[in-house]
Parts: C-alpha cells; structure tokens; sequence
C-alpha cells in the first residue's frame, strides 16, 4: 500500500525533475555514506582588515561565511566560497571574484614564506595594496597551507569543479554523493571601535644651552605593524626596522651628548608613534600636543636608508 502510493506520489512530479530532486535533497544527503562530523576540518583563518579613514571605507566589511567551497578553477563564483594559492591568485582573477559576489574568499599562502621567489613575492605585495585599497562586502580570510588544508583544497578541485561542467541535472545528483565542502566562518558582523587611543612613546635628549630656546630635531619611527590582515603583520620591515634604527641612533648621540665637547646645541627628540600606516596619526598627535604649529611641512618621510 505504501509502494503504491509512493509511486502515484512519483507520477505526480514527473517531468518536474529539478524539484523532485530538491524535495529528497534532505533525505539523500542524510543517508550519504560521508559523515559530516567525520568530514569537517577545523583551521584558524584571519579576516583582511577594514577601517575608515577621513570618511572612505578600505578592506572587508564582512565576516560570516556558510558557502559551497569552490576553487579558482571553477568559472563560476557567485554566492560559493573560494579557495585560492596566493601564488596563483592574479589581480584580474581577485577582481572577477569580486566582481561576481563570491560568498567569501580564502587566500593560502605557504607555511614557507622563505621559498617564495622575488617575482612571486611582488606578486603578493602588489595583490595585498590592491586588497587594501578597496572596500568590499565579499568576506577575505587568509590561511597558513598546512597538509590537511593541501588535501582538502585537492579535493575540492576534483569533486566540485567537475560538478560545474555537468549538466544542471547530473550536478544535482552528482553534488548528493561527492564529497563535497560548506566553508563555515560563525562570526558576527564587525562594529568600529568608538573610542580608539593612539599611544606615543618618546625620549628627548637635552641640547647644550638653555633648552627652551634651542632649536629641536624630532626622528621619528612608527612602531606598530601594518598588513592585509593584522594578526599576520609581524612587522619586521615595517617597521621593526625602523623602530631598531631610532633606538640604535638614541643611544649613539646620548653617548655623544655625554661629552661636553660633542654636545651639540640643539635638542633631539625620538618618537615612537602609533598608527603610522594610518596617514600618520600618531606623529600628527604629537606635534598638536607638543608644537604650537602643526604645519604639514613637519613631516618629511624617509622611505628606506641604506648604509
């Protein structure tokens, strides 16, 4: 009795395959032999970052990812998650994902970062300003290519891109019984921080003379890091470099200044300032709380000395 009603119930939908399908999609998936607590992979990811700056949005403005894991070898993008090799991941590919409102993006880069060759290394530097530079609702996570993560990424370049090139039908089925992956990021949308401090740190050596009326010299170097996402700027050019030559220049002239004969008659001042990248905030801070002038001409930057 039930067999008869079911196939009654089978003649009802024919010729309505797509939604037949669809309708026992729940069912079928249930009975898959694939496992999802067996299947799902836990990795750290970390969001690019966003922030406003005199009144223009940069970086991500997303965090929530539930999509259908896709690779850049798949032609289409739209509302799927895209894994990416920051190798492999041209300016025009990054802007046609973009372009085509992904459901999120994940860039790997490897556990190595010493085996990258020049070119591919300008390649990054050229990818992470063009990230930077634009605002987007699509969410951009970046992640360390470890070997679990290599095989997951394998996989899905077997499984799901073949599903693209398969009739809408045959995709439906084929989706039921692949091994397929739902990138899944629980977080909450992003607020701006209402009320953010820019800290300063600075030393001054006193000039020979009466203090007040010597003329003073301020170095400056920014201390905090700046990269596409902040939990992977570890800042060692940038600007770990930097604050290493002003604390080494510190403490050549306070030798220098020890001796009445190398004092010289002017002050030196040595700034360690926060928010660099950020159109020089902190220095800017500074010179408002220190100066009676804040001309823009104060600030003359040096992009990289050579010795």
């Amino acid at each position: 009795m039930v067999f008869g009603e079911a196939n009654e119930f089978v003649e009802i939908l024919r010729g309505a395959i797509p939604v037949y399908a669809l309708f026992f999609l729940p069912l079928l998936i249930i009975l898959s032999p694939l496992d999802p607590v067996l299947g799902a992979h836990e990795f750290a990811v970390y969001r690019v970052q966003q922030y406003d700056l005199q009144g223009t949005a940069y970086g991500c403005r997303s965090a929530a990812m539930n999509v259908e894991a896709r690779t850049l070898q798949s032609g289409s993008y739209s509302r799927r998650g895209v894994l990416a090799r920051i190798t492999e991941l041209t300016l025009t590919k990054y802007h046609e994902i973009i372009s085509q409102m992904a459901g999120g993006l994940i860039i790997l880069f490897p556990h190595n970062l010493l085996s990258l060759s020049n070119n591919e290394i300008q390649h990054i530097l050229e990818l992470e300003k063009s990230i930077l530079e634009e605002e987007t609702s699509v969410p951009i996570y970046f992640a360390v290519e470890t070997p679990e993560i290599r095989r997951i990424y394998e996989e899905i370049e077997v499984s799901a891109n073949n599903v693209d090139k398969q009739p809408t039908t045959e995709a439906i089925l084929s989706s039921i019984t692949m091994n397929g992956f739902q990138f899944v990021v629980g977080a909450s949308q992003p607020k701006a921080l209402s009320d953010v401090q820019v800290t300063n740190v600075w030393g001054k050596l006193h000039g020979h003379g009466i203090e007040e009326q010597l003329p003073s010299i301020v170095i400056v170097a920014h201390y905090d890091a700046f990269g596409v996402a902040p939990a992977l700027s570890y800042g060692a050019d940038s600007n770990g470099s930097g604050v290493a030559a002003l604390i080494e220049l510190a403490r050549l002239f306070f030798l220098l200044y020890s001796s009445s004969q190398t004092h010289a008659k002017f002050n030196l001042v040595f700034l360690l300032s926060g928010a660099g990248k950020f159109n020089y905030q902190g220095a800017k801070k500074w010179i408002e709380d220190n100066l009676e002038t804040s001309e823009s001409g104060l600030l003359q930057e040096i992009g990289r000395a050579h010795v």
